[in-house]
């Protein structure tokens, strides 16, 4: 890969991290006594007209730390042949039963340079185990082929901006950019079978990405409703494959990604609340050496979302959400257990 992913990467924390220490010298110098600012713990916090802003208030800093379950399983019958009748087929038929699991901790830091602007940069490790199992019926086999599959390493750094574009009154806008980085395993650094596919599996996804957003969130005594929009560019770049032994140079334009997300949460009470979402995305085609290859795919994802969030003390929160998947590129299951913790 192009070393203008890491260079890229490095440059973008150098900046925040001189932001941030600009932040943090000139709160130290300064002789007038500050109040400790309040941060948005749960859904009903966003319905207290005193709070500063949505996002993590001046001169504060967050330290989230997550644990992700990611489980996804799919059955599929290949057919190489053709058909004499209806009920008829003449070739090779091969059953497929796929499963992947994936663990993914994550160390998560957010920083307040204003009550309207947040910076943030976020440093996974994942953990990746595949099973695999393939049976050819016209072969005569009795028992299918299982091949397993592991691999961990440190995912892709992002880094992101967060801006709060009003204060006064609702609904509350906030636009973002996020970047990320190619430090995880590229799928393409890995070698690949024609037969199992990843001989090894991928912690990244091998293309830096850029990611414009903007997010709605409407308080409406006791819900508040949010929606999300958002576009992630994946940029093209040349990569090296080896496909059974042997290299293969392409450029891999990755297709870009359609997000669209919106639900509502509900305060319990001050320190609890919980939260009902739905997700769409919609992956576009990919392009090889500038043109879409005939097999390449328009995939849509779709997802349901439950969450439940509850404030331990004014520092820190526990935070657990479920979702599965409504269409089959999506993830069949997905557990997220977040703990946020503030540092003022």
């Amino acid at each position: 890969m192009s070393i203008f992913n890491n260079k890229s990467c490095i440059a973008l924390l150098a900046l925040i991290s001189g932001t941030v220490a600009a932040e943090t010298e000139q709160a130290t110098n300064s002789t007038e006594p500050k109040a400790k600012p309040k941060r948005v713990q749960t859904f009903g916090d966003l319905l207290d007209p005193d709070l500063p802003g949505v996002l993590t208030p001046k001169g504060s800093f967050v330290l989230d730390t997550s644990l992700s379950f990611t489980q996804n399983s799919s059955n599929t019958v290949s057919v190489v042949g053709y058909t004499v009748l209806p009920s008829l087929i003449v070739g090779l038929i091969e059953a497929n039963d796929t499963d992947r699991t994936t663990l993914t901790f994550g160390v998560t830091g957010r920083y307040g340079i204003t009550n309207r602007l947040e910076v943030e940069a976020r440093i996974p490790w994942v953990y990746r185990y595949d099973s695999i199992s393939r049976r050819s019926v016209n072969s005569g086999s009795d028992s299918a082929e299982t091949r397993t599959f592991s691999s961990n390493d440190i995912g892709d750094i992002e880094a992101a901006f967060k801006y709060q574009i009003n204060m006064e009154t609702a609904p509350y806008w906030i636009a973002g950019l996020r970047f990320k980085t190619t430090t995880g395993t590229s799928p393409y650094d890995v070698p690949v079978d024609t037969q199992f596919g990843f001989e090894e599996l991928p912690t990244g996804s091998g293309f830096p990405s850029i990611e414009p957003s903007v997010t709605m969130i409407m308080p409406m005594d006791p819900a508040v409703i949010y929606a999300n929009l958002s576009y992630i560019w994946n940029i093209e770049d040349d990569v090296t494959s080896e496909i059974d032994g042997e290299s293969i140079s392409n450029k891999i334009d990755l297709g870009d990604t359609i997000g669209f997300s919106a639900g509502m949460g509900f305060a319990v009470n001050p320190k609890f609340s919980f939260s009902l979402g739905l997700s769409h995305k919609t992956i576009l085609k990919s392009k090889v050496d500038g043109s879409t290859p005939s097999d390449a795919k328009l995939l849509q994802l779709d997802s349901i979302s439950m969450g439940a969030n509850y404030a331990i003390n004014p520092e820190t929160t526990l935070n657990v959400g479920v979702s599965a998947g409504l269409t089959a590129d999506a993830p069949d299951f997905q557990l997220t257990v977040r703990v946020p913790y503030t540092l003022r």
